[in-house]
């Protein structure tokens, strides 16, 4: 059974890190963890955060497609973060592609942490394969249940130091 910590509303208290699978409600915002399977020695956490009636998922580097249950068991996102890595232990582009289209979110964000050129052209493949061409970064995204765009749009941020 999935815990639920104690609502706190003193946003001035120390920063809350949800680190494992469950039900959190901090603040007034929901963030709900689900433990995704991944290879001996790797822990990987799929989060949705609901924030005034948004939902914003967070996918990270997938070593696995997920499953249709585990995306499911997420619920509806709006705004997905997903990772996108290069080399053979993480998930191939046209992969995430399936993935972000198996959740139809309202705008996706592509980011990888990885640089050089191969790990720039894998994010940008996402971008473009989702929505015809590679945006230009910007260096904030505001938006509210209204706002939401339909269908997918493609948004990527500018890096922060």
């Amino acid at each position: 059974m999935p815990q639920v910590s104690p609502r706190r509303d003193d946003r001035s208290s120390a920063a809350f890190t949800a680190n494992g699978p469950g039900e959190y409600e901090v603040a007034g915002v929901y963030v709900h963890g689900v433990r995704a399977p991944s290879a001996a020695g790797h822990e990987l956490m799929l989060y949705a955060i609901d924030i005034d009636s948004v939902s914003v998922g967070h996918i990270p580097e997938l070593i696995e497609t997920p499953s249709d249950a585990l995306l499911d068991d997420m619920g509806a996102i709006h705004i997905l973060l997903i990772g996108v890595r290069t080399g053979s232990e993480f998930v191939a582009p046209h992969e995430i592609i399936k993935t972000v289209n198996r959740i139809e979110p309202n705008i996706v964000i592509p980011y990888g942490p990885d640089t050089g050129e191969e790990a720039e052209a894998a994010w940008q493949l996402v971008a473009r394969e989702l929505c015809g061409t590679v945006p230009a970064a910007d260096d904030h995204l505001t938006t509210n249940r209204r706002q939401l765009p339909d269908p997918i749009d493609v948004r990527l941020l500018e890096r922060k130091n």
